[in-house]
């Protein structure tokens, strides 16, 4: 709008982007409770982009994004208030009539990300209409949102008796809902013997946010993911019904020459990306790399860990990739042959497209080697797993050796960045170095910790695991040019 923004507000966005409140909490000297709301107020996400995504990552479309948006547009977002890190409002349909038709709304986020959310309404998605609707409305009317200090420092400021009074009234308003659970904490006060709330000290506050301890990380609804994930690849892999074109098909088979024939088996899958809804997963992987979400790598394990229980598709996969012709597909699957080798094709460029973005996972510079070696530990459970399935199964044993499967991602394992290519704030141990000076100044010191302790697992390098085969590094050329190609 041409308005210069004030250099306070620009910093509480750093701030609100960045740093855990918990540190900005325990800061001396204390930094204002105005500023504070500054922070609280651009911790929230601005971009709708990222709402979108999550929307359709739990919903398997855009639809319930696309219908929040309306709810948002026709005005049904009603009273929403912010209390520190905690969004709250009701929803109400305009085709329905309050209070039947109303949802109560929650969000709670930090460092620009939501970290999670519920809503009355009992859909099976944890990002529902309502919730998408209520994200919307704080992104754009963020103004018209009532924001308050946290729960804790507005109890700090009151006098005993007020605290009294405070909680009295709390009880008396909601008498059955919060008696006994009030009635049960008074007991355990009182209790003379030591419980879990008379020796820690302070309490939980839900509007505070996190702690500084644990990293902020957007929403993921797994459970619903899994599902979803399930029910798609069961489509996939059982039966379908074949379909003739006319009544001589029935009984002519197929004049095109075998190449043709092989060549349609390969680009088919290509064209169709079956199955639709674990490339659109996939898709969404590679977008989160893109925008540095750390549920880039949780996402792919899950996709990865409901595809490998498959032995139908670990077979296709190993049929595919350890066939000179590439043109068979073993095992009954109730499909035609010929239905059965698109299948087998498209499953085979869907497992090579998930070893390739685990390839893209485990060569980030910002990982941590202790990660490194777990995602290498992983890599190789799930390659000896692929590999026990294939025994089970009516596959060629002798051609173990020709399966590529996760070798790739697990080569790039032993790539280090501190030798090939060093990069002052980008590789995981200038990165590591920066925060914990950040965080060594603004938090007291733990007792027994070392100031350099931090920074040691950082000059580790991941070694195989003695118990596992090591897999011969390429030469420093052969590094550089596979890292090209696979970034």
């Amino acid at each position: 709008d041409g308005l210069v923004i004030p250099l306070v507000e620009l910093s509480a966005k750093q701030v609100a982007f960045h740093i855990p409140f918990e540190v900005v909490e325990k800061v001396y000297p204390p930094v204002p409770e105005q500023l504070q709301l500054r922070i609280a107020f651009w911790s929230f996400p601005e971009n709708e982009e990222d709402i979108r995504l999550y929307s359709c990552l739990a919903n398997g479309s855009a639809d319930e994004f696309q219908r929040g948006d309306q709810l948002f547009r026709m005005r049904a977002v009603k009273d929403p208030l912010q209390i520190g890190f905690h969004l709250s409002a009701t929803v109400v349909p305009p085709q329905m009539v309050p209070p039947k038709g109303a949802y109560n709304v929650a969000v709670m986020f930090d460092r620009c990300r939501v970290t999670s959310c519920s809503c009355t309404c009992g859909a099976g998605a944890k990002w529902c209409t309502h919730v998408v609707a209520l994200c919307l409305f704080r992104i754009h009317n963020a103004s018209a949102v009532c924001l308050r200090a946290p729960v804790s420092e507005s109890l700090s400021r009151l006098q005993r008796d007020q605290l009294q009074k405070f909680a009295q009234y709390l009880i008396s308003e909601l008498p059955q809902q919060i008696l006994p659970t009030a009635q049960r904490l008074l007991d355990e006060l009182l209790s003379s013997q030591s419980t879990a709330i008379n020796t820690v000290c302070g309490a939980p506050d839900p509007t505070a946010g996190p702690s500084a301890s644990d990293q902020s990380t957007w929403y993921l609804d797994e459970s619903t993911l899994t599902d979803n994930i399930k029910k798609t690849l069961h489509k996939f892999c059982g039966p379908s019904p074949v379909v003739f074109s006319d009544v001589n098909s029935m009984y002519l088979s197929s004049t095109e020459p075998p190449a043709a024939a092989e060549w349609a088996c390969l680009l088919r899958p290509l064209r169709g990306r079956e199955p639709e809804g674990v490339w659109n997963l996939l898709s969404i992987v590679r977008e989160m790399f893109k925008r540095r979400d750390s549920n880039a790598a949780p996402l792919l394990e899950i996709l990865t860990d409901q595809c490998l229980t498959y032995e139908q598709i670990t077979g296709w996969w190993y049929s595919v990739r350890t066939s000179a012709s590439h043109s068979s597909a073993s095992g009954h699957t109730g499909r035609s042959n010929g239905q059965s080798e698109v299948a087998a094709h498209a499953c085979a460029s869907m497992c090579d497209e998930m070893v390739t973005l685990w390839r893209l996972a485990v060569l980030d510079p910002a990982l941590s080697p202790q990660r490194r070696r777990e995602l290498c530990a992983q890599l190789r459970q799930w390659q000896l797993k692929v590999i026990e399935n294939v025994k089970r199964g009516q596959h060629k044993k002798t051609l173990e050796r020709l399966f590529p499967g996760f070798r790739p991602a697990v080569e790039a394992c032993y790539f280090n960045w501190e030798e090939a290519y060093p990069l002052p704030g980008v590789t995981y141990s200038g990165t590591d170095r920066k925060l914990a000076l950040c965080w060594a100044r603004a938090l007291p010191p733990r007792p027994g910790a070392s100031r350099s302790g931090a920074l040691e697992e950082s000059r580790e390098r991941p070694r195989p695991l003695p118990s596992e085969p090591a897999v011969r590094p390429k030469e420093p050329g052969a590094k550089r040019k596979g890292l090209g190609e696979g970034v």
